[in-house]
């Protein structure tokens, strides 16, 4: 039978994550300072982990992504995370060692650099006139995006 942990490394536990109330109303940057960066993958997990940690709102994320606060980027372990300005350069050296890992899987089912950098263009062009979601982005722009697949 596992040993269960005491109910003091529980509460350590709670602190160390924010998870006992002592970062309500803190900034989305100041919530992952103090509790470490939250894995995004492109879903909602993000949104959550701060609401959780800080009670903060999806506009308050959404404002401290525009002002740069706070961003989604490549960092450790091939993933992408939501970190504070203050871990922009650390985050993007620890996703250093996996640059083009991405690359390397969509070349083995046929994409190429000129079609990512095609894709690039048009997503980039697309969201020129404002937020869209991953549908939107898909539709507007058009043929440069294709579906690879189920997986």
């Amino acid at each position: 039978m596992k040993p269960q942990p005491s109910e003091k490394l529980r509460a350590w536990w709670s602190h160390r994550q924010g998870l006992d109330g002592r970062l309500d109303g803190a900034s989305p940057a100041e919530i992952l300072e103090q509790t470490g960066w939250a894995r995004s993958v492109g879903g909602v997990g993000p949104y959550l982990t701060l609401f959780a940690r800080g009670g903060a709102s999806r506009e308050a994320v959404d404002e401290a992504v525009t002002r740069l606060d706070i961003h989604e980027l490549p960092a450790a372990r091939n993933c992408t995370y939501v970190v504070p300005s203050s871990d922009f350069a650390i985050a993007l050296k620890a996703g250093e060692s996996f640059a083009g890992a991405e690359m390397k899987v969509a070349s083995k089912i046929g994409v190429t650099g000129k079609e990512v950098d095609r894709l690039c263009d048009a997503v980039l062009h697309a969201l020129s006139k404002g937020p869209l979601d991953p549908e939107e982005i898909r539709g507007a722009t058009g043929k440069a995006s294709r579906s690879l697949g189920e997986e």
